[in-house]
This record gives structure tokens, sequence and C-alpha cells, in this order.
């Protein structure tokens, strides 16, 4: 049971790593990030547990039964947001039931410490489904979305059904049935090139960057903050490259994956630091230049090994403190607003175990910190030489956007 229950958490987060550059949906993009980190925790949870009850080969990486892993494959086929989100959601209702059903039929003393380990993934797993119930009736509006939810809960149900749930427990009688045509008859392909919806414009604009904007002593501390406030929100461009990086990185120990999961959510939560901050304020973020020519570039023009040398030189390169992310604290104190401190304090511990997670898997595997800074340079000069050309349609928007809050006062 629990190698089932483990396997299909184990396709559910390559699921989302899969789908974060073809989901246009910022918020999707963002609840993603989390349930990929809290599904990495949980399989090493499960992994933990099941390698102290038998010993190995425990095939954990194995399908444990075709229709288990057809089920899984049409979940990852999804075409659209509305079918991304309704298979996610049905597959983790099923996955609440088997943990209930395990429950029921295990010994509580005997397997206690597998009892905890489900009863707290059993929670968070009712948290992440309770957040894709109400992403998809708010996104789900139109009868045309209805009709494809409709479509599709009828179509990963029937798989669902095939398979005898999660646990392969259920009644037999469904193993008849007819099976819909299988979307997932030719492989998916990777997705490299982020999405945005259609709330965002100006994608590719070049003309200022916020380390130019927070950096300048000239301006004053509100703008600097300003400045990196816009800084947090866009990071939720390094999920859309790591997750390149892991989709096209296979045979790792589940512990790599695991740790890139703890990455991806924290840049994630870094954007939202940011997002909150301009909602707080009283400013449509979205109408800001929240460009994609960072993940577009490093998914596009570089192997996974440059994309990771370059993600741990730019967290090596925040260490130091004359202009890295204890710099950015500063900034953020000398400006007098609390909530600016304290989302960069966080944000700096965060970045210190990210060069920590960076020197444990891509310094290693290449050999050391300056064999890592050297491909990272040569990687810097493959993006220059072959960047496209970029067209940024309001070269003036930050004096745009930062006339109508100066005057402004920060709401704690």
């Amino acid at each position: 049971m629990l190698k089932r229950i483990h396997y299909v958490k184990k396709r559910l987060y390559h699921t989302m790593i899969w789908h974060m550059n073809r989901t246009p949906e910022w918020e999707v993009k963002g609840a993603m990030s989390l349930h990929i980190w809290l599904d990495a925790e949980h399989i090493a949870a499960l992994r933990k547990r099941v390698s102290e009850m038998r010993k190995p080969p425990l095939h954990l990486d194995q399908a444990p039964d075709d229709k288990l892993e057809r089920l899984m494959d049409e979940a990852l086929n999804a075409d659209t947001t509305v079918e991304l989100l309704t298979g996610l959601a049905l597959i983790r209702a099923a996955l609440s039931e088997a943990y209930a059903a395990h429950k029921r039929l295990t010994n509580p003393l005997v397997d206690q410490p597998t009892c905890r380990t489900l009863k707290l993934m059993a929670i968070e797993e009712a948290e992440m489904a309770q957040w894709l119930q109400e992403a998809l009736a708010t996104h789900v509006q139109t009868k045309e979305r209805q009709e494809e939810q409709k479509a599709w809960t009828e179509h990963i149900s029937a798989y669902l059904c095939h398979a005898c749930g999660i646990l392969g427990n259920e009644s037999a009688a469904s193993k008849n049935a007819e099976l819909p045509p299988p979307r997932a008859a030719a492989p998916l392909k990777l997705e490299l090139t982020p999405r945005r919806d259609e709330r965002f414009t100006d994608l590719y604009n070049s003309v200022l960057t916020a380390d130019e904007l927070y950096l300048d002593r000239e301006r004053d501390p509100k703008e600097r903050v300003w400045a990196l406030f816009y800084k947090r929100l866009r990071e939720i461009d390094v999920p859309e490259m790591q997750c390149s990086i892991v989709a096209q990185t296979q045979d790792k120990p589940w512990e790599y994956y695991k740790d890139m999961g703890r990455q991806i959510w924290d840049e994630a939560r870094h954007s939202m630091m940011g997002e909150v901050a301009f909602m707080k304020n009283g400013v449509d973020w979205t109408e800001l230049p929240i460009r994609v020519n960072f993940s577009l570039e490093l998914n596009t023009l570089l192997t996974p090994e440059e994309r990771h040398a370059i993600l741990y030189d730019i967290e090596f390169g925040l260490m130091p403190g004359d202009k890295g992310k204890k710099y950015e604290w500063e900034i953020a104190k000398q400006s007098g607003y609390g909530l600016a401190a304290t989302f960069h304090d966080y944000d700096w511990a965060d970045e210190v175990l990210h060069a920590h997670i960076g020197k444990k898997w891509i310094v290693s595997q290449l050999g050391g910190v300056q064999e890592t800074l050297e491909l990272a340079k040569q990687a810097y000069r493959k993006l220059a030489d072959n960047r496209p050309a970029y067209v940024s349609e309001d070269p003036d928007w930050w004096r745009h956007f930062y006339d109508q809050v100066k005057d402004k006062e920060f709401i704690q």
C-alpha cells in the first residue's frame, strides 16, 4: 500500500514540475511550487518508512502496477490548466481516501510509525486538495470550462477506477470497463518557454533591472525598497528555470529532488513576498513588466548543468555583505518599513540554505567551487552570444510606476 501511495505522490511531483512552464496562471505556479515541496517531503518520509519494513531491493522507483502508471500518465498529459487542476484534485482526493483506508486496515500499535506519517501527510493533502477545489471554482466560470472540467473528470475517473483506486483494493467490477482513448499515446514534450496569462504584458522589458535600482545609493530609501519588492516579485522565474533542471535530471537520489523542491518553493515564496507588499500597499503588480527573459534564456540556451551552475553562482555571489543578502536586509531596515525588513531577513536565511543545496549537488558533481564558477562563466558567455534582441514596450516604466507611489506611506 505504501509503495502505491509513494508512486502516485512521486508522479504528482513530476507532473507539476513538467507543467510549471506550460501553465500561464501566476497563482497556479505559486501553489504548485508549494505542493511540489510538500510532495517531496511526503515521498522522503514514505521511502524511509518502507525501507524500515522490508529489505532491499525496494523497487521504489518502479511502477507497482501498470494500471496505476496509466492513470498517472493521463494526469501528466493534461492540455490545459482546467485539466491539470481537475486531475490533481481527483488524485489528491483519492489519496486522502487511501490514507483513511490504510488506517482502517492496519494495526495502530504495530504500525504506529506508518500511522503517524500518514496522519501528518493527510493534513497537508487535505490543504492541497482544498486549494485545488477553490482554484477550480474560481477558474471554471464559463460553460466552456465547465464542460472541459466535466469531460476530464470522467476521463481521469475512468482510469482511476480501472486501477481499482490508489491502493488497488477497490471494487474489481471496474476492471472490465471500457477506457476512453489514452491522451498519453505519445510522450509529453517538455515545455521550456515560460507562459504568462493575459494580465501580463511587456514580458521582455530589459530597460532596467531591480539590481540597478536598489543598488543606486543616489535614490531615496523608499524607492530602493520598492525596487527590492519588485526583485522579489520577479523571482517566480527561478521555479520556472529550476523545474526545467529537475525535469531533465534523472536517476538522482531522492534527496536531490527533495532539496530542489524546497528551493523551488522558497523562490516562489520570495515572489509572493513581493506580491504581498504590492497588494498591501494598493498597487496592481500585474501592470509591471514582470519579464521572462531569465528563465526563457537559461531554459532554451543552456544545458541543465549550466543552468544549475549559474544558479549556484548567483547564490554564491549573494553571500558577501557589500551587495548581497545582508545588504538587501540593511536597505530594508533603513527604510523603516518593518514588513520589508522581515521579508528580507527570511529571504537572506533562505538563500544561505540555497547556497548549501547548490554546493551539495552541483558543486560536488562538477568537482569543486571553482569548477562550478568557471562553468557558470562559460554559460554566461553562451547567453551573451545567443541572447535574442528584446523589444521593451515602455522604456520609462519605472518612472511611471514610482511617480504613483513615491508620496504614499507604506502600510505596516
